[in-house]
């Protein structure tokens, strides 16, 4: 099939069932493979629904600014939908972040804005999230510009429920009992979980969040390394639609990053190893008779020179 522009490849990423990574006597898990979008992220998603849903409103018209604050993969998906539409993007990122990022942004004709680290390279914290917020507000105030936003922006939820979260219900047949995620913006988790929930309400949501920086469950407020993660409490955050909140710990995730890729063939971020600790968990939990879904957020070539793949 041919697509008339780039964005219309944007979704319908395939579903794999693990064949060695799903827990013994546990649930069938299964990844949906969101790296196989046009920048190697799910975040192509949010930035389409966020550009898409500024033009349906009037708030961004030709000539204008796109201005983004973001240390995960939001920067590179914008870059690539705003190139495609013929609008600027204007982007706020700390250097804690990998260098891959920065040049994936470039490459797609971003122009960059990036900002010192509280602790160095492949160290994230809660305050270089604030630091990005502030300065992407500065530069908001310019005339001629469009603030995406995304921690507050009103088109991710309804986006991720939508696209992603009916393609999971539709790609399960219906049969999902389980979906767990981790909490960047929370956005992705909000929207599948009402997509999900709306279907079947018994349907068990998990979230994760990084034990360096558990806002949600408490804990110590320091570094991690699931780089799009953002170790806070988001505006899109709602309790109500979450069944569970778990941390996870750097190791741990660092460790299933590279058994995903070695066992199963999947070769994806940080972020996804943290995804199916948390998957594996939910899925002993539920038991054998049910099916739980996450998601590999991202590509693992994002990430080259930073761990776990730079040690191997």
């Amino acid at each position: 099939m041919s697509a008339e522009t780039v964005l219309a490849t944007i979704g319908k990423t395939p579903i794999v069932r693990m064949r060695e990574l799903a827990p013994e006597n546990g649930a069938e898990v299964l990844v949906k493979l969101e790296y196989m979008n046009p920048t190697g992220s799910m975040k192509d998603r949010v930035a389409l629904s966020m550009i898409e849903g500024a033009e349906r409103d009037g708030l961004l018209e030709a000539g204008m600014t796109v201005v983004e604050y973001t240390g995960g993969s939001t920067g590179p998906a914008l870059a690539l939908v705003c190139r495609a539409k013929g609008y600027r993007a204007r982007i706020v990122i700390s250097e804690c972040f990998s260098e891959e990022r920065l040049q994936l942004m470039r490459a797609l004709g971003a122009e960059l804005d990036v900002i010192e680290a509280v602790e160095g390279p492949g160290r994230v914290t809660a305050q270089d999230i604030h630091n990005m917020v502030e300065r992407a507000g500065e530069l908001a105030r310019e005339p001629g510009t469009y603030a995406t936003d995304q921690f507050n922006n009103p088109y991710v939820v309804s986006g991720h429920r939508d696209m992603l979260g009916r393609e999971v219900w539709e790609q399960t047949g219906g049969r999902i009992t389980g979906f767990c995620h981790g909490i960047g913006t929370a956005g992705s988790l909000m929207g599948v979980s009402e997509a999900l929930k709306a279907r079947n309400p018994a349907v068990q949501i998990g979230a994760l969040e990084p034990a360096g920086s558990a806002g949600i469950t408490g804990g110590p407020r320091g570094s991690f390394a699931m780089q799009g993660w953002t170790g806070i409490v988001p505006p899109h955050w709602d309790p109500a639609r979450v069944d569970e909140v778990w941390p996870i710990e750097d190791d741990e995730a660092l460790e299933m990053t590279v058994r995903l890729a070695r066992e199963e063939g999947i070769f994806a971020g940080i972020s996804t190893g943290a995804n199916l600790v948390g998957a594996r968990r939910l899925a002993e939990m539920l038991g054998p008779d049910a099916v739980v879904v996450t998601l590999a957020v991202d590509s693992g070539f994002k990430y080259m020179a930073d761990r776990p793949y730079a040690n191997l």
